[in-house]
């Protein structure tokens, strides 16, 4: 009987510990889509374009076309077109 009760106990541990693992895994990707640091607003000026604005902030090991895509996407910008007084909003991580 006691040997019963150890064998429960070990299953039920083994069981518990399994549900956690798998609740600490499914947390974690949820979390793998939040930015590192939110986007930094920049405000358009007269002849600035978007290219100019992402090779202004790009590092070397960066693609331009790619944050140029980013920043038109976070920002709303449909077409390339920007316009002066305008909120850009430029990934940072």
């Amino acid at each position: 009987m006691q040997m019963a009760k150890s064998q429960l106990s070990v299953r039920l541990f083994l069981l518990l510990a399994a549900v956690c693992v798998v609740f600490l895994m499914i947390g974690g990707s949820a979390d793998a889509d939040i930015p590192a640091t939110a986007p930094v607003e920049y405000l358009v000026e007269p002849g600035d374009t978007l290219w100019a604005i992402a090779s202004g902030v790009i590092g070397s090991d960066q693609d331009v076309r790619r944050l140029v895509a980013d920043i038109s996407q976070l920002s709303g910008v449909e077409g390339g077109t920007i316009f002066p007084g305008q909120v850009l909003l430029i990934p940072t991580s």
